[in-house]
């Protein structure tokens, strides 16, 4: 290894991993359910939606997906929230 710390080093190398794991849409959802944590899924991905011209298809495939990463949770009727794994997630990146 280089004289530059590990853990930082290593920090470095994950946000490079997960920036190429996760689509744009995926970290918008990220993002957004961090800023927004009592609105449903379905009401967060309506309104991304309409305000970013993105289909209400590719929105919910991309909350599914999230939810089979287990980087959210959310049931029918209540708040969509972010996992400890979503948090660890947007603070890696440095969008959270």
């Amino acid at each position: 290894m280089g004289d530059g710390s590990p853990i930082c080093s290593d920090l470095s190398s994950l946000k490079k991993v997960i920036l190429k794991a996760l689509t744009k849409n995926q970290i918008l959802l990220l993002n957004e359910i961090e800023k927004n944590s009592t609105k449903t899924v379905t009401t967060l991905v309506n309104r991304l939606s309409r305000s970013n011209k993105i289909p209400l298809s590719t929105l919910k495939l991309n909350a599914r997906i999230l939810k089979e990463l287990e980087l959210v949770k959310y049931y029918i009727s209540e708040p969509v929230k972010l996992t400890d794994s979503g948090e660890f997630v947007l603070k890696i990146i440095g969008d959270g």
